[in-house]
């Protein structure tokens, strides 16, 4: 009886995260969620650098968190580029351009971080290299922060407003291929 219930109980997970995951625009935003997190280890990285100095292990947790955002983060915004901005743009014009110029800006940030990362690990440093990697970071930090909330507040409820079903789920079917 036991094993029936706890297999019941397995199904019922799977059967809520399949669910969860139907949904284009929530598994979007369970993607910006892990993104959030990883900006936060940025930030507290950070803020233990200028509290405390530098120390490998802060350097660890900053790198490790910026890999994951470099890797996930890409994967995230070409799901976009490729299947939600462009049947976004048969409904509107401004929004999705907006997105894409913000885009450019947060990810040019971020290759201003990536740089710094990599004259630490180089050994190239010189008297403002860490001055440049917590402006950098906080700048990347806050630069994707407020991206994530425009996306989540004004864009994902546009988009569930503006597609037709059937754009809407083929945005799903594109989406969930991919995952």
């Amino acid at each position: 009886m036991k094993d029936k219930v706890q297999a019941a109980n397995k199904r019922s997970v799977i059967g809520e995260s399949r669910m969860q995951f139907d949904d284009p625009i929530e598994v979007l935003m369970k993607e910006h969620d892990k993104v959030l997190e990883k900006l936060s280890v940025i930030a507290d990285s950070i803020e233990s650098i200028q509290l405390h100095g530098f120390s490998g292990r802060a350097f660890q947790d900053l790198t490790n968190a910026t890999s994951f955002i470099s890797t996930e983060m890409r994967k995230h915004s070409d799901k976009e580029e490729k299947f939600l901005f462009p049947l976004l743009d048969k409904h509107v014009f401004e929004s999705p351009n907006i997105m894409r110029h913000e885009r450019r800006e947060i990810w040019q940030a971020f290759n201003e971080l990536m740089a710094s990362i990599k004259d630490v690990e180089d050994g190239r440093i010189h008297g403002t290299t860490i001055c440049e990697l917590i402006r950098s970071s906080q700048e990347v930090v806050e630069k994707f922060r407020n991206h994530i909330i425009k996306e989540n507040t004004i864009l994902f409820p546009m988009v569930k407003r503006v597609l037709r079903s059937e754009e809407y789920e083929q945005l799903r079917k594109d989406i969930i291929s991919v995952n």
